[in-house]
């Protein structure tokens, strides 16, 4: 993951739940052309946050052994702008699953607003398989973005 939409992992129920923020920057570099004097949050970078919230939540029910691969998604709904200065509350829940796929529901507020929604369709690939480097990234990412803050400074990251 080049570009991370998850900044905070705030619940993980491995096998069924992730909730996670991500705090919407203006410098984020998406704003200089969507759109300039009018910046909003693509509805595909927040398809994108939901991925990445799912992601975490499948390598970590898996132990890293497995990850998920996005097959596709569905009921795709887009309410509201997502702005600079927004937290995004994003939660993802497992809503099927078999050993060889996933269907999770996301939904994303601001301010207790509901601004978007979709169903992720997810096929279930060996870590090894897939990339083991990017399963150890998740594993890392994981973490750091559970850690609390006061956490995160004593080990000199950012508070």
């Amino acid at each position: 993951m080049r570009f991370l939409f998850v900044d905070r992992i705030v619940t993980l129920d491995p096998g069924r739940t992730i909730e996670t923020i991500k705090n919407v920057s203006a410098t984020e570099d998406v704003f200089d052309d969507h759109f300039p004097g009018h910046p909003i949050l693509p509805g595909a970078l927040l398809v994108e946050t939901f991925e990445q919230a799912s992601q975490l939540l499948i390598a970590t029910s898996h132990d890293f052994a497995r990850v998920g691969r996005l097959r596709g998604v569905r009921r795709g709904a887009f309410r509201h702008f997502v702005r600079p200065g927004d937290q995004l509350r994003v939660r993802c829940v497992r809503t099927a699953g078999d050993p060889e796929g996933w269907t999770v529901n996301a939904t994303a507020e601001v301010d207790g607003r509901r601004v978007a929604s979709a169903v992720l369709d997810f096929a279930l690939v060996s870590a090894v398989d897939a990339d083991k480097a990017h399963a150890e990234r998740l594993r890392e990412s994981v973490r750091v973005l559970r850690a609390a803050p006061i956490d995160m400074a004593r080990e000199g990251g950012p508070a």
